[in-house]
């Protein structure tokens, strides 16, 4: 007989990290199936499209055809001891493309939200639906742990389901200040904002949690740094113990494609030394 754990787990899987547009080409898609690949991603949260084989400008041109306008990023000039092919204005490139035995994303590998570090933006909301997508130029073999090379997320809907219903009640009652990244740049113009730690999906219509990084504060607590500090960290507790983890284990070409309204997300430490990374990284409000 199959335990209610194990078909929970099959479950969970079954929603983030579905394969989509098998044996297509990103930059070569009808506006039907555009629209379908969007459906998938509201629907699962994480959506992965493999054996691709894209610039960083035809990524862009993806992006804006998908979902509309690109509003942040802003590289003025290229790198010329890395290929063109990689660089365009509004993509990042994270890992360490010249060999560097310092990756560049290692802010990336605690639990986040990257709504966190929107800039300001005239009519930008902290519910707006931005979707990150990731895509995997060179991927190291194994990571530090000795397991293959993955990022993982978590399904904060199903988080909020998990929970019982007198401490879903008691969070739909706060809202939590977040802070700038540590890792945004000083020159951007990213300001505190202040989210519903219960908010409602603006397409499916699901309620989920929306808890950003551990840099929160809750509205109220402002002058409690003692019950601020420990906030966040239990409440983040009980969602790992109630929510199982996707792990989604790279392949070169994979390109994934997250909804930070639904999911967080962090990378997993990696040899640097030993091996390459190059992963694509644009992010793009729907529209």
């Amino acid at each position: 007989m199959t335990s209610d754990r194990q078909q929970k787990q099959i479950q969970y899987q079954s929603r983030l990290g579905v394969e989509v547009l098998q044996g297509c080409n990103l930059h070569d898609l009808t506006q039907q199936q555009r629209l379908n690949f969007k459906k998938s991603l509201w629907e699962h949260g994480v959506v992965v499209v493999r054996q691709q084989s894209l610039t960083a400008s035809k990524l862009e041109e993806f992006s804006r055809q998908t979902f509309g306008e690109l509003m942040f990023g802003g590289n003025e000039t290229l790198d010329p001891d890395i290929s063109p092919d990689l660089q365009s204005q509004y993509v990042y490139i994270l890992g360490n493309p010249k060999g560097e035995t310092e990756p560049t994303e290692k802010f990336a590998w605690k639990w986040h939200q990257d709504k966190d570090g929107l800039p300001r933006r005239a009519g930008l909301d902290m519910n707006a639906l931005y979707v990150v997508m990731l895509y995997g130029v060179e991927v190291p073999a194994l990571d530090l742990d000795g397991q293959p090379h993955k990022t993982q997320f978590l399904d904060l809907i199903e988080a909020y389901n998990n929970l019982d219903y007198q401490q879903q009640q008691q969070l739909e009652k706060i809202s939590l200040y977040h802070k700038a990244p540590s890792f945004s740049k000083e020159a951007v113009d990213i300001p505190t904002k202040i989210h519903p730690v219960v908010s409602t999906h603006k397409v499916t219509g699901k309620k989920g949690l929306y808890l950003g990084v551990e840099l929160t504060i809750p509205v109220g607590m402002e002058d409690k740094p003692e019950e601020v500090k420990h906030f966040w960290q239990d409440l983040f507790q009980a969602v790992l113990e109630r929510t199982p983890i996707y792990s989604h284990v790279w392949q070169k070409g994979d390109i994934i494609f997250w909804d930070n309204s639904q999911v967080m997300h962090r990378g997993i430490p990696y040899n640097a030394t030993k091996y390459k990374r190059v992963a694509l990284r644009l992010g793009v409000v729907d529209s």
